[in-house]
């Protein structure tokens, strides 16, 4: 008989298609049949669950599922999965490091150039006729200066990508990393000091709306925040004021706090960019994600070392 796998988040087709091959899927979306079938104890003899960092998996939900085995995050965020209660309960937890860190970065610097040049505003006015008007001076990212929260895999990577357009780095982690960027030793310094800053930090409790109104007055009018890391790191509310008030040029989200839902007086402001979630998207990131799930599903069932463990 095929072990029974609960799968809490969206996986792309590539992904089922090779799950499937092997494994009984239970793939539930909808959280309140979720929370159904694992608290009623319909789900009891799943071995394996698949989640992310946005939906994690709580103390409670793990302890309803005795047979549990293995928690596969899909992606490298773990905020929410109780890791020390997974340990306490021998099961082991994996997650993907790097599987999407190049298409996240190519998204940050795209979401930037799009910001800078107002392509987003620009093409459906040139589409419906506008002209003359719409040629007016826009920012560049050549000559300005990048200022990265959370200099991991991702934030490098962005680092690399800005170095390439000739800006100036300047970034913000708890300690000063070996590297030739400059270091910032508060992100209200690094705000003051560039014209574009890009999120790349973790979710969780550290970072919980560590961009404020004190952070967004500091960035300043002729400057774009990009966050392609958690929503809740970003005080929505304050963001929106800053927006509407012109306190900075404008912004670009990926990443929301409420997922999927998002605060209605984002949609209505003019100088926001906004995508579903996607930075992290790519037919190779998936390829490398499926990849390193599959054979962390295998080796544990077969008795063998697991890789990326958290």
């Amino acid at each position: 008989m095929k072990k029974k796998i609960l799968v809490l988040i969206p996986l792309p087709k590539v992904t089922l298609d090779a799950l499937n091959q092997f494994y009984q899927i239970i793939d539930v979306q909808n959280p309140v049949e979720q929370q159904a079938l694992i608290f009623e104890s319909h789900l009891s003899d799943t071995k394996a669950v698949i989640t992310n960092g946005s939906r994690g998996l709580s103390a409670q939900e793990i302890d309803c599922l005795p047979e549990l085995q293995i928690i596969c995050i899909y992606g490298a965020g773990y905020e929410n999965l109780d890791i020390v209660h997974a340990h306490q309960r021998d099961i082991k937890t994996t997650y993907a490091p790097g599987a999407n860190d190049e298409t996240v970065a190519d998204h940050a610097l795209g979401m930037m150039l799009c910001l800078a040049r107002g392509f987003h505003q620009i093409d459906p006015q040139v589409k419906m006729g506008g002209w003359s008007s719409l040629r007016t001076e826009r920012p560049t990212l050549n000559a300005s200066s990048i200022g990265i929260v959370g200099l991991g895999n991702i934030g490098s990577k962005i680092a690399q990508r800005a170095f390439g357009f000739g800006m100036s780095i300047f970034y913000h982690t708890p300690s000063p990393k070996n590297n030739s960027w400059q270091y910032c030793s508060s992100i209200l310094e690094l705000a003051e000091k560039v014209n574009y800053l890009v999120l790349a930090c973790p979710g969780g409790k550290e970072t919980f709306h560590m961009i404020n109104q004190d952070i967004l007055q500091a960035l300043g009018q002729e400057a774009y925040l990009i966050n392609i890391s958690r929503g809740t790191v970003v005080d929505t509310n304050a963001l929106i004021d800053a927006l509407e008030t012109g306190m900075i040029a404008g912004a670009a989200l990926d990443v929301f706090e409420n997922e999927p839902h998002i605060e209605s007086k984002l949609l209505t402001c003019n100088n926001i960019l906004l995508t579903p979630h996607i930075s992290g998207r790519s037919p190779s990131a998936f390829k490398i994600q499926t990849d390193i799930l599959m054979n962390n599903l295998h080796n544990q069932f077969s008795g063998q070392a697991l890789k990326h463990c958290l």
